[in-house]
Protein backbone atom coordinates (compact mmCIF):
# COMPACT_ATOMS: atom_id res chain seq x y z
CA UNK A 1 0.00 0.00 0.00
CA UNK A 2 0.94 3.69 -0.79
CA UNK A 3 0.41 6.52 0.54
CA UNK A 4 0.65 9.74 -1.06
CA UNK A 5 3.44 12.10 -0.70
CA UNK A 6 1.05 14.14 1.53
CA UNK A 7 0.63 12.05 4.37
CA UNK A 8 4.04 10.83 4.87
CA UNK A 9 5.26 13.87 7.21
CA UNK A 10 2.57 13.05 9.42
CA UNK A 11 4.12 9.48 10.12
CA UNK A 12 7.24 10.44 9.86
CA UNK A 13 6.36 13.35 12.88
CA UNK A 14 5.59 10.87 15.05
CA UNK A 15 3.21 13.38 16.83
CA UNK A 16 -0.18 12.55 18.55
CA UNK A 17 -3.00 14.29 20.32
CA UNK A 18 -1.73 13.85 24.14
CA UNK A 19 -5.52 13.90 24.66
CA UNK A 20 -5.23 9.52 26.49
CA UNK A 21 -2.99 11.18 28.74
CA UNK A 22 -5.87 12.91 30.54
CA UNK A 23 -7.01 9.87 31.74
CA UNK A 24 -3.90 8.83 34.16
CA UNK A 25 -4.86 11.00 37.49
CA UNK A 26 -1.42 10.57 38.81
CA UNK A 27 0.77 12.93 36.22
CA UNK A 28 0.76 16.55 36.31
CA UNK A 29 -0.77 17.68 32.86
CA UNK A 30 1.21 21.11 32.17
CA UNK A 31 1.27 19.60 28.18
CA UNK A 32 -2.73 19.89 27.40
CA UNK A 33 -3.38 22.93 25.84
CA UNK A 34 -7.59 21.97 26.02
CA UNK A 35 -9.95 24.34 27.99
CA UNK A 36 -10.98 23.16 31.32
CA UNK A 37 -14.58 21.53 32.05
CA UNK A 38 -15.49 24.05 34.49
CA UNK A 39 -14.84 26.67 31.86
CA UNK A 40 -18.07 25.06 29.22
CA UNK A 41 -21.53 27.05 29.39
CA UNK A 42 -23.21 24.09 30.00
CA UNK A 43 -26.34 24.80 31.32
CA UNK A 44 -26.25 27.74 28.82
CA UNK A 45 -25.72 25.01 25.71
CA UNK A 46 -28.68 22.30 27.21
CA UNK A 47 -31.10 25.45 27.31
CA UNK A 48 -30.42 25.95 23.51
CA UNK A 49 -30.18 22.95 22.36
CA UNK A 50 -33.99 21.85 24.07
CA UNK A 51 -35.23 25.29 22.96
CA UNK A 52 -34.19 25.30 19.36
CA UNK A 53 -35.47 21.14 18.99
CA UNK A 54 -38.69 22.43 20.77
CA UNK A 55 -39.47 25.88 18.39
CA UNK A 56 -37.57 25.03 14.94
CA UNK A 57 -35.85 21.01 15.18
CA UNK A 58 -35.49 20.37 11.33
CA UNK A 59 -33.16 23.89 11.68
CA UNK A 60 -30.79 21.73 13.82
CA UNK A 61 -31.55 18.50 11.79
CA UNK A 62 -31.59 19.40 8.33
CA UNK A 63 -28.44 20.16 5.90
CA UNK A 64 -27.35 23.99 6.29
CA UNK A 65 -26.16 26.26 3.75
CA UNK A 66 -22.94 25.15 2.03
CA UNK A 67 -20.14 27.05 4.02
CA UNK A 68 -22.64 27.98 7.00
CA UNK A 69 -25.66 29.43 8.08
CA UNK A 70 -26.36 32.79 7.13
CA UNK A 71 -27.54 33.90 10.92
CA UNK A 72 -24.10 32.56 12.53
CA UNK A 73 -22.32 34.32 10.02
CA UNK A 74 -24.31 37.44 11.24
CA UNK A 75 -23.33 36.54 14.62
CA UNK A 76 -19.81 36.32 14.41
CA UNK A 77 -19.13 39.85 12.42
CA UNK A 78 -21.51 41.38 15.20
CA UNK A 79 -19.16 39.32 17.62
CA UNK A 80 -15.91 40.25 15.97
CA UNK A 81 -16.74 43.74 15.63
CA UNK A 82 -17.87 44.99 18.79
CA UNK A 83 -14.53 46.72 20.36
CA UNK A 84 -13.16 47.12 16.38
CA UNK A 85 -13.99 47.20 12.72
CA UNK A 86 -12.82 43.73 12.06
CA UNK A 87 -15.08 42.27 9.39
CA UNK A 88 -16.20 44.88 6.27
CA UNK A 89 -18.61 45.28 3.76
CA UNK A 90 -16.63 43.02 0.97
CA UNK A 91 -15.46 40.43 3.40
CA UNK A 92 -16.86 36.76 3.14
CA UNK A 93 -17.47 34.18 6.16
CA UNK A 94 -16.96 30.70 6.09
CA UNK A 95 -17.79 28.80 8.92
CA UNK A 96 -15.32 25.72 9.24
CA UNK A 97 -14.52 22.54 11.32
CA UNK A 98 -12.67 24.21 14.32
CA UNK A 99 -9.94 26.54 13.45
CA UNK A 100 -7.52 24.05 11.87
CA UNK A 101 -9.71 23.14 9.14
CA UNK A 102 -9.04 27.28 8.24
CA UNK A 103 -5.43 26.60 8.04
CA UNK A 104 -5.65 23.63 5.70
CA UNK A 105 -8.14 25.56 3.25
CA UNK A 106 -5.18 28.37 3.17
CA UNK A 107 -2.83 25.77 2.20
CA UNK A 108 -5.17 24.87 -0.45
CA UNK A 109 -5.99 27.59 -1.45
CA UNK A 110 -2.68 28.66 -2.05
CA UNK A 111 0.10 26.24 -2.00
CA UNK A 112 1.08 23.69 -4.85
CA UNK A 113 3.21 20.85 -3.86
CA UNK A 114 6.30 22.19 -2.21
CA UNK A 115 5.61 25.70 -2.03
CA UNK A 116 6.50 27.60 0.82
CA UNK A 117 4.19 28.56 3.82
CA UNK A 118 6.19 31.05 6.36
CA UNK A 119 5.67 30.56 10.00
CA UNK A 120 6.87 32.21 13.29
CA UNK A 121 9.63 29.64 15.08
CA UNK A 122 8.16 28.41 17.14
CA UNK A 123 4.59 28.02 16.07
CA UNK A 124 1.67 25.66 17.03
CA UNK A 125 2.72 22.28 15.93
CA UNK A 126 -0.50 20.81 14.57
CA UNK A 127 -0.44 23.88 12.06
CA UNK A 128 2.87 22.07 10.89
CA UNK A 129 1.18 19.14 10.52
CA UNK A 130 -1.77 20.41 8.80
CA UNK A 131 0.68 22.32 5.95
CA UNK A 132 3.41 19.74 5.56
CA UNK A 133 -0.56 17.88 5.33
CA UNK A 134 -1.55 19.95 2.20
CA UNK A 135 1.30 20.12 0.65
CA UNK A 136 3.15 22.75 1.95
CA UNK A 137 6.67 23.01 3.41
CA UNK A 138 6.73 25.53 6.67
CA UNK A 139 9.79 27.75 7.10
CA UNK A 140 10.53 29.48 10.45
CA UNK A 141 10.75 33.35 10.84
CA UNK A 142 12.99 33.87 14.04
CA UNK A 143 10.88 35.00 16.94
CA UNK A 144 11.58 38.28 19.40
CA UNK A 145 10.43 38.97 22.95
CA UNK A 146 7.41 41.13 21.45
CA UNK A 147 7.01 38.34 18.36
CA UNK A 148 8.13 37.54 14.36
CA UNK A 149 10.92 39.37 13.79
CA UNK A 150 10.76 41.73 11.08
CA UNK A 151 13.44 41.93 9.35
CA UNK A 152 14.07 38.18 9.12
CA UNK A 153 10.41 37.93 7.90
CA UNK A 154 11.19 40.56 5.69
CA UNK A 155 14.24 38.72 3.87
CA UNK A 156 12.45 35.39 3.45
CA UNK A 157 9.68 37.20 1.92
CA UNK A 158 11.94 39.24 -0.21
CA UNK A 159 14.46 35.79 -1.15
CA UNK A 160 11.68 32.85 -0.75
CA UNK A 161 8.78 34.23 -2.31
CA UNK A 162 6.60 31.80 -0.28
CA UNK A 163 2.87 31.35 -0.99
CA UNK A 164 1.72 32.25 2.41
CA UNK A 165 2.31 34.07 6.15
CA UNK A 166 0.93 31.88 8.84
CA UNK A 167 0.90 33.72 12.36
CA UNK A 168 -0.79 33.52 15.43
CA UNK A 169 -1.43 37.38 16.91
CA UNK A 170 -2.11 36.87 20.40
CA UNK A 171 -0.93 35.02 23.50
CA UNK A 172 0.83 32.90 20.40
CA UNK A 173 0.98 28.99 21.08
CA UNK A 174 3.46 28.11 22.50
CA UNK A 175 5.26 31.02 23.33
CA UNK A 176 2.17 33.04 25.30
CA UNK A 177 3.44 36.08 23.68
CA UNK A 178 1.21 39.17 21.45
CA UNK A 179 1.90 41.22 18.64
CA UNK A 180 2.35 44.90 19.66
CA UNK A 181 0.79 47.26 16.96
CA UNK A 182 3.53 48.50 15.08
CA UNK A 183 4.50 44.82 14.19
CA UNK A 184 0.59 44.34 13.33
CA UNK A 185 0.76 47.13 10.75
CA UNK A 186 4.27 46.34 9.36
CA UNK A 187 2.97 43.17 8.76
CA UNK A 188 0.25 44.32 6.52
CA UNK A 189 2.73 46.34 5.17
CA UNK A 190 5.07 43.29 3.93
CA UNK A 191 2.22 41.35 2.73
CA UNK A 192 1.29 44.16 0.11
CA UNK A 193 5.06 44.75 -0.77
CA UNK A 194 5.59 41.35 -1.45
CA UNK A 195 2.42 40.01 -2.31
CA UNK A 196 1.92 37.71 0.57
CA UNK A 197 -1.36 36.74 2.00
CA UNK A 198 -1.58 36.20 5.16
CA UNK A 199 -3.80 33.51 7.66
CA UNK A 200 -3.82 35.17 10.99
CA UNK A 201 -5.17 32.63 13.73
CA UNK A 202 -6.03 33.83 17.38
CA UNK A 203 -8.23 31.47 18.77
CA UNK A 204 -7.21 32.97 22.60
CA UNK A 205 -7.54 36.23 21.67
CA UNK A 206 -11.10 36.73 24.13
CA UNK A 207 -8.75 35.30 27.13
CA UNK A 208 -6.68 38.32 27.77
CA UNK A 209 -6.35 39.00 31.49
CA UNK A 210 -3.98 41.81 31.53
CA UNK A 211 -3.23 44.78 29.32
CA UNK A 212 -5.41 46.02 26.64
CA UNK A 213 -6.92 44.37 23.70
CA UNK A 214 -5.25 45.34 20.53
CA UNK A 215 -6.70 45.19 17.07
CA UNK A 216 -6.46 42.04 15.14
CA UNK A 217 -3.70 42.49 12.40
CA UNK A 218 -6.54 42.03 9.70
CA UNK A 219 -8.14 45.68 11.43
CA UNK A 220 -5.07 47.37 9.61
CA UNK A 221 -5.34 45.57 6.59
CA UNK A 222 -6.79 47.98 3.89
CA UNK A 223 -5.79 45.80 0.62
CA UNK A 224 -7.44 42.27 1.42
CA UNK A 225 -4.55 40.81 2.07
CA UNK A 226 -5.22 39.40 5.99
CA UNK A 227 -7.38 36.03 6.32
CA UNK A 228 -8.10 35.89 10.53
CA UNK A 229 -9.51 32.54 11.60
CA UNK A 230 -10.96 31.93 14.84
CA UNK A 231 -13.44 29.25 16.50
CA UNK A 232 -15.67 28.82 19.43
CA UNK A 233 -12.95 26.41 21.21
CA UNK A 234 -11.84 28.56 23.55
CA UNK A 235 -15.18 30.51 24.63
CA UNK A 236 -17.90 27.91 24.09
CA UNK A 237 -16.58 24.24 23.61
CA UNK A 238 -14.02 22.70 21.60
CA UNK A 239 -16.14 19.59 20.93
CA UNK A 240 -18.77 21.64 18.71
CA UNK A 241 -15.64 22.18 15.95
CA UNK A 242 -16.88 25.43 15.21
CA UNK A 243 -14.70 27.85 13.41
CA UNK A 244 -14.58 30.81 10.95
CA UNK A 245 -12.33 32.26 8.48
CA UNK A 246 -13.43 35.86 7.20
CA UNK A 247 -11.51 37.14 3.83
CA UNK A 248 -11.92 39.99 1.65
CA UNK A 249 -13.47 39.33 -2.28
CA UNK A 250 -11.82 36.96 -3.88
CA UNK A 251 -10.09 35.15 -1.11
CA UNK A 252 -13.06 34.79 0.91
CA UNK A 253 -15.16 33.47 -2.05
CA UNK A 254 -12.15 31.02 -2.19
CA UNK A 255 -12.24 29.61 1.12
CA UNK A 256 -15.86 29.13 0.46
CA UNK A 257 -15.62 27.14 -2.30
CA UNK A 258 -13.19 25.12 -0.79
CA UNK A 259 -15.32 24.50 2.07
CA UNK A 260 -18.22 23.51 0.68
CA UNK A 261 -16.36 21.19 -2.50
CA UNK A 262 -14.71 19.51 0.60
CA UNK A 263 -17.27 18.50 3.28
CA UNK A 264 -19.83 21.09 2.79
CA UNK A 265 -20.72 22.39 6.08
CA UNK A 266 -20.30 22.28 9.87
CA UNK A 267 -23.22 20.79 11.83
CA UNK A 268 -26.37 22.11 11.88
CA UNK A 269 -26.90 21.43 15.58
CA UNK A 270 -23.63 22.95 16.57
CA UNK A 271 -24.04 26.03 14.61
CA UNK A 272 -27.49 26.58 16.16
CA UNK A 273 -25.84 26.77 19.60
CA UNK A 274 -23.00 28.51 18.93
CA UNK A 275 -25.12 31.38 16.71
CA UNK A 276 -27.64 31.25 20.20
CA UNK A 277 -24.97 31.47 22.15
CA UNK A 278 -23.68 34.38 20.44
CA UNK A 279 -27.00 36.29 19.92
CA UNK A 280 -27.66 35.73 23.38
CA UNK A 281 -24.36 37.71 24.64
CA UNK A 282 -21.35 35.64 25.88
CA UNK A 283 -19.87 38.32 28.14
CA UNK A 284 -20.21 36.79 31.75
CA UNK A 285 -18.73 33.88 30.37
CA UNK A 286 -15.80 35.11 29.07
CA UNK A 287 -15.30 37.52 31.95
CA UNK A 288 -15.56 34.20 33.97
CA UNK A 289 -12.71 32.19 31.57
CA UNK A 290 -10.45 35.61 31.95
CA UNK A 291 -10.82 35.30 35.86
CA UNK A 292 -10.21 31.28 35.48
CA UNK A 293 -7.21 32.00 33.04
CA UNK A 294 -5.82 35.29 34.73
CA UNK A 295 -5.47 33.40 38.07
CA UNK A 296 -3.83 30.17 37.14
CA UNK A 297 -1.87 32.22 34.20
CA UNK A 298 -0.25 34.35 36.87
CA UNK A 299 0.49 31.66 40.17
CA UNK A 300 2.20 29.61 37.89
CA UNK A 301 4.40 32.52 36.39
CA UNK A 302 4.98 33.71 40.17
CA UNK A 303 6.00 29.92 41.24
CA UNK A 304 8.63 29.61 38.24
CA UNK A 305 9.95 33.28 39.59
CA UNK A 306 9.62 31.55 42.82
CA UNK A 307 11.55 27.87 42.15
CA UNK A 308 13.83 27.95 39.17
CA UNK A 309 17.28 28.98 38.90
CA UNK A 310 18.11 32.52 37.73
CA UNK A 311 19.43 31.78 34.24
CA UNK A 312 16.34 30.11 32.98
CA UNK A 313 14.07 32.25 30.96
CA UNK A 314 10.50 32.20 30.77
CA UNK A 315 7.47 34.16 28.75
CA UNK A 316 5.47 36.60 30.80
CA UNK A 317 2.21 35.92 29.17
CA UNK A 318 -0.99 38.68 29.53
CA UNK A 319 -3.39 36.01 28.08
CA UNK A 320 -3.79 32.67 26.55
CA UNK A 321 -2.82 29.41 28.42
CA UNK A 322 0.64 29.02 27.52
CA UNK A 323 4.33 30.07 29.12
CA UNK A 324 7.84 29.17 27.26
CA UNK A 325 10.37 28.09 29.34
CA UNK A 326 13.93 28.50 28.00
CA UNK A 327 17.31 26.65 29.30
CA UNK A 328 20.40 27.79 29.05
CA UNK A 329 22.23 25.78 26.35
CA UNK A 330 24.75 23.97 29.08
CA UNK A 331 21.75 21.86 30.14
CA UNK A 332 21.10 18.48 28.63
CA UNK A 333 17.84 19.68 27.67
CA UNK A 334 17.00 15.66 26.36
CA UNK A 335 18.26 14.29 30.06
CA UNK A 336 16.20 17.13 31.62
CA UNK A 337 12.71 16.54 29.83
CA UNK A 338 13.11 12.43 30.36
CA UNK A 339 13.96 12.99 34.22
CA UNK A 340 10.55 15.31 34.58
CA UNK A 341 8.51 13.18 32.88
CA UNK A 342 9.95 10.31 35.07
CA UNK A 343 8.79 12.58 37.83
CA UNK A 344 5.14 12.98 36.65
CA UNK A 345 5.28 16.36 35.27
CA UNK A 346 4.09 16.63 31.55
CA UNK A 347 5.58 19.12 29.50
CA UNK A 348 5.78 19.61 25.73
CA UNK A 349 9.35 19.55 23.97
CA UNK A 350 10.49 22.96 22.40
CA UNK A 351 11.25 20.88 19.38
CA UNK A 352 8.02 19.87 18.66
CA UNK A 353 7.12 23.44 17.51
CA UNK A 354 9.79 23.88 15.33
CA UNK A 355 9.31 24.17 11.42
CA UNK A 356 13.35 22.88 10.99
CA UNK A 357 12.52 20.15 13.46
CA UNK A 358 14.71 22.26 16.78
CA UNK A 359 17.68 19.94 17.22
CA UNK A 360 19.32 23.15 19.26
CA UNK A 361 16.16 23.96 21.09
CA UNK A 362 16.38 24.26 25.05
CA UNK A 363 12.75 25.24 25.51
CA UNK A 364 9.58 23.43 26.38
CA UNK A 365 6.00 24.54 26.66
CA UNK A 366 3.86 24.38 29.80
CA UNK A 367 0.31 25.22 29.80
CA UNK A 368 -1.90 26.07 32.83
CA UNK A 369 -4.93 25.77 31.25
CA UNK A 370 -6.04 22.69 33.38
CA UNK A 371 -3.79 23.15 36.43
CA UNK A 372 -4.83 23.28 39.95
CA UNK A 373 -3.56 25.20 42.46
CA UNK A 374 -2.17 21.88 44.42
CA UNK A 375 -0.75 20.72 40.99
CA UNK A 376 0.52 23.96 39.84
CA UNK A 377 2.67 24.69 43.15
CA UNK A 378 3.97 20.64 43.13
CA UNK A 379 4.46 20.59 39.77
CA UNK A 380 6.43 23.83 39.09
CA UNK A 381 8.39 22.97 42.38
CA UNK A 382 9.67 19.94 40.70
CA UNK A 383 10.54 21.68 37.38
CA UNK A 384 12.54 24.63 39.38
CA UNK A 385 13.86 21.66 41.79
CA UNK A 386 15.49 20.17 38.33
CA UNK A 387 16.47 24.02 37.18
CA UNK A 388 19.05 23.76 39.82
CA UNK A 389 20.21 20.18 39.81
CA UNK A 390 21.06 20.53 36.08
CA UNK A 391 22.68 24.19 35.98
CA UNK A 392 24.02 23.94 39.49
CA UNK A 393 22.88 26.19 42.86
Amino acid sequence: MQFSNNVRPLFESGRESGIDRLSDPNLIKFSIGNPPDEGFPIERIKKASQELLESDPCSMLSYSSAGGRADLKQAVKNFLNRRYETVRENDEITITGGGQQAIALAVQLFCNYGDIVLCENPTFMAALDTIKGMGGKPVGVKMENDGIDLEDLEEKMRTLKPRLLYIISDFQNPTGISLPEYKRKEICRLAYKYDVPVLEDNPYYELRYDGEFIPFIKHYDQHGYVALTSSMSKIIAPGLRVGYVVAEGEMGKGFSLLKTAVDLHVSTWAQRISCKLLEDGMEDEIAHLRELYGHRGRLMYSLLQKYCHRDVEFTKPQGGMFIWVTMPKRCDIDAFLDELAQKGVMVVPGRQFCPDGGRDCTSFRLSYSLASDSDCERGIKIIGDLTRKYLGI
